[in-house]
């Protein structure tokens, strides 16, 4: 599971939950108070990534792989064996 750390209406923390949205994928959020120190940072099966560089890296990792198994499921043709009807 994917959690996202976000102080409540700071710029960073916004731009990454809108990057996380843009992504379309499931993630928890837990906002903090906007003088806690450290955030955002993202938490995903007990790696933390803080940094915004490990930030990145991982949400490039993220991206290239759901755009893999994205194009796994993308849309198919078929024959309906009763009808005979194409898609």
């Amino acid at each position: 599971m994917i959690i996202l750390y976000k102080k409540k209406g700071h710029k960073n923390s916004d731009e990454l939950e809108r990057r996380l949205e843009d992504l379309v994928i499931s993630y928890k959020k837990e906002i903090h108070a906007a003088d806690e120190p450290g955030l955002p940072y993202i938490a995903e099966d007990g790696n933390v990534y803080k940094t915004k560089e490990e930030i990145e890296e991982w949400l490039k990792e993220l991206t290239a792989e759901l755009n893999w198994q994205r194009s796994l499921s993308g849309d198919g043709c078929y024959i309906d064996p009763e009808k005979g009807k194409i898609c």
